[in-house]
């Protein structure tokens, strides 16, 4: 896994599309989702052209949790949005306003096998600030190839800004793979606008929205190419 090559789940962050309940010390959820292309949330990078479809379920007993995703390319499946992740994570309140989550597993490259080559270790260090009640400020850290090819290993910053109202959805994300690792850098920009949280049964809710994300800069073109996309989802989520 590279940082043109990062995963587009957003998992137990200020993602507002989830809905949570805290009635008891365990809930689970279950989060399906269309898109008109596969892009990488977590990298700033297109994956591919094609539509794409990604499934994730989320079980948290207290402040542990499991997540497991599975995304695919709905054309072809040797792009790299085919592929899986599978990782545990702990809850950490720092303050009241402050939250710290650490997770770490592994991702499988699955444009041709279960594990294709570049199937590795990963770790995702995600520190949330609440602003105001609506208003959350978030910097992720991504941490890949850690085991099997730490010759590959890159980092991947993700600083968001996230506005969520009782369905509207605002998201302005900066993503920067820096040279600390990884011979080549890039910058790129995004912005999401979703509706969100719509309630059809008991546990059972839909959404919709737009993305927008731009290359502001690039080291190297023939690795990171400068690009701009639209995308648009739709998804439908359970929630227990």
């Amino acid at each position: 896994m590279t940082g043109s090559h990062s995963f587009g789940f957003q998992p137990n962050e200020s993602d507002t599309t989830i809905v949570k309940k805290k009635e008891s010390p365990f809930h689970w959820r279950l989060t399906a989702r269309v898109h008109s292309k596969g892009m990488f949330t977590y990298g700033g990078r297109i994956g591919s052209e094609n539509p794409t479809f990604d499934v994730n379920f989320t079980f948290e007993y207290k402040k542990w949790g499991l997540l497991i995703y599975k995304g695919l390319d709905l054309q072809d499946h040797t792009t790299d949005y085919n592929f899986s992740l599978l990782t545990v994570f702990r809850n950490f309140k720092i303050s009241k306003n402050i939250t710290f989550t650490p997770y770490l597993g592994s991702i499988l490259e699955q444009s041709e096998h279960f594990a294709d080559e570049g199937s590795d270790a990963v770790c995702i260090l995600i520190t949330g600030i609440k602003l105001k009640p609506h208003v959350t400020f978030e910097h992720m850290a991504m941490l890949g190839n850690l085991v099997f090819q730490p010759s590959d290993m890159d980092w991947v910053n993700r600083f968001r800004l996230t506005y969520a109202g009782k369905h509207l959805d605002v998201v302005g994300s900066v993503w920067h793979n820096n040279h600390v690792f990884d011979h080549t850098s890039y910058v790129t920009g995004g912005l999401n606008v979703a509706y969100n949280r719509i309630k059809i049964a008991k546990e059972i809710f839909l959404g919709a929205g737009v993305t927008g994300m731009a290359t502001l800069q690039t080291s190297n073109e023939e690795e990171n190419p400068s690009e701009s996309t639209v995308m648009f989802t739709v998804l439908a989520q359970w929630v227990h």
